[in-house]
């Protein structure tokens, strides 16, 4: 089994503790003067819309003629959610020309002040003069740990996995680590 399986199965796993609510807790909606959330596992649902901004590293090296380059990413996670599952969009663009525009879905689970956030999302991709992933229609599942500060702003590592998941000829990966940065947002809706 390859490192890309690895992410993807771990990815996986994650998502559906999270889309599932397997074996965890429930909150319905949380606001900015709940007190400290207790060390118990829980399902996050109503809360701040996120900003979240990304740095890193784009194709790490997982497996013989990845190139990493840098990384940056602008994403928008909705905080009104339909059972603890809510929408993101985002942008991603490398050091090499390559952008990936894509939405998706999220939950957040949360242990105390640090909070998982698995995303499954579908979009397109240009590659600039940096890697080629096979084709233009791409899926990016991520996992984001993260530490939530009192001001419920967001500090974490991302993991996240660009594959055509083999619907293209070709069908090379990519796989990035991000260091995140969240800021809520309080939206009138």
């Amino acid at each position: 089994m390859n490192h890309g399986t690895y992410f993807r199965r771990a990815a996986g796993a994650v998502a559906l503790l999270a889309f599932f609510g397997l074996g965890v807790s429930s909150v319905h909606a949380q606001s900015a003067s709940d007190p400290p959330r207790a060390s118990s596992l829980m399902m996050l649902g109503n809360g701040p819309s996120y900003f979240d901004l990304g740095v890193g590293a784009f194709d790490i090296p997982i497996h013989r003629g990845a190139v990493t380059t840098a990384e940056g990413r602008v994403e928008f996670r909705y905080g009104q959610k339909f059972f603890y599952i809510g929408p993101a969009i985002g942008v991603l663009g490398n050091a090499k020309g390559g952008v990936y525009g894509y939405g998706g879905f999220y939950g957040d689970i949360a242990f105390g002040r640090f909070v998982v956030t698995p995303l499954a999302a579908v979009g397109a991709y240009s590659k600039g003069d940096g890697p080629d992933l096979g084709g233009t229609l791409e899926f990016r599942p991520s996992i984001n740990a993260a530490y939530e500060f009192g001001d419920r702003s967001r500090l974490g590592v991302q993991i996240a996995h660009i594959s055509n998941a083999g619907i293209y000829h070709r069908n090379p990966d990519d796989n990035e680590l991000l260091v995140t940065y969240g800021i809520p947002l309080r939206l009138p809706f």
